[in-house]
């Protein structure tokens, strides 16, 4: 989730930051297994991607919890307005921009596992140009 030579990367956080927040955050190590998995549910990417921006962003949370991405999201403005150089780009994303972000995430890691997956399934829209 770091960024690759096809994958962005998140404003502002580069790949030391997501390595010590698997080390605050051992259990995280289980729940970022599911994008090595060739037979798993978008759904299930989809919810392991946001626990770890969760965590990323400084408010891990268990399974039960029902904090959202979007309230993290709300919690770090809220906690940032108060500083005079605050900047928008480094919120976490909104839920439906992780999605897509989780969503091709997998579909590289896959790639990379020599696992062919349909790009379109995992977020990326066929065009005439292209992907």
């Amino acid at each position: 989730m770091s960024g690759c030579d096809t994958r962005s990367a998140l404003f502002n956080y580069n790949k030391i930051k997501f390595v010590q927040t698997l080390k605050n955050n051992p259990h995280l190590l289980k729940v970022i297994e599911i994008f090595k998995n060739p037979d798993i549910t978008p759904g299930a990417v989809l919810d392991a991607g946001n626990r770890f921006l969760e965590a990323l962003y400084g408010y891990p949370i268990s399974a039960s919890d029902s904090l959202s991405l979007n309230n993290v999201r709300y919690r770090c403005y809220m906690k940032s307005s108060f500083n005079k150089s605050s900047n928008m780009a480094s919120l976490p994303p909104t839920e439906a921009a992780a999605h897509q972000y989780s969503l091709r995430v997998y579909h590289q890691i896959q790639a990379w596992l020599d696992n062919k997956k349909r790009p379109d399934d995992w977020g990326w829209e066929r065009t005439i140009s292209g992907l």
